[in-house]
């Protein structure tokens, strides 16, 4: 997941469930289709979007190898 797919699934799952509880004529929860649509939008933009930088991926790296270390 990129900070982009990130950014517009919460930015789509929160318009969605808004959007839904107010003009939906189901009786679907709204956190469902919410939850589905929020997913899709992270894969498609973290899929189009620029891949993380070789810094960041070693910011990550090093987070993680601390995280496992103090387990």
């Amino acid at each position: 997941m990129t900070r982009n797919g990130a950014l517009a699934g919460v930015i789509v799952g929160a318009a969605t469930v808004v959007l839904w509880k107010q003009f939906s004529t189901m009786g679907l929860y709204e956190i469902i289709p919410g939850f589905i649509l929020a997913s899709i939008a992270i894969v498609v933009f973290s899929l189009i979007g620029t891949p993380a930088s070789a810094s960041m991926k070693a910011r990550f790296l090093a987070a993680e190898q601390e995280f496992k270390a103090n387990r």
